[in-house]
């Protein structure tokens, strides 16, 4: 039920309520009654739309689309896991190789600062 539906269902429930006030307690208590009865039947109506095929076949599509949405959710998370592997195999490969270049200019700065201490 729409938010404005149930504001003006309020607004008559409050206006009946304080018209009968007003009224004497057999009225009240006649009231009262009806009330309680409408009240009933509301609740058998509402019963009644929802056993409609309508409402079961609205069950059914949120259904469906909760679980086409849980599926494409699952290949969208496959396919980041894909990526995140492949970065890191990447940034690995990248670490391995700036590590081994870091470690050749160190070879090389090294020998050097033998070779001169030796040509001293």
């Amino acid at each position: 039920m729409k938010p404005v539906m149930r504001n003006s269902h309020l607004a008559v429930v409050l206006g009946l309520w304080l018209a009968l006030a007003a009224c004497s307690k057999a009225t009240q208590d006649k009231t009262g009654q009806d009330l309680k009865a409408a009240g009933s039947e509301v609740g058998a109506a509402a019963k009644g739309v929802v056993a409609t095929p309508a409402v079961k076949d609205l069950g059914s599509d949120i259904k469906q689309g909760a679980q086409e949405a849980a599926a494409k959710t699952a290949v969208a998370a496959d396919q980041a896991g894909e990526k995140l592997k492949e970065s890191a195999k990447d940034a690995g490969a990248k670490l391995k190789d700036g590590a081994k270049t870091a470690g050749d200019k160190t070879d090389a700065a090294l020998n050097k600062a033998k070779d001169d201490v030796q040509k001293k």
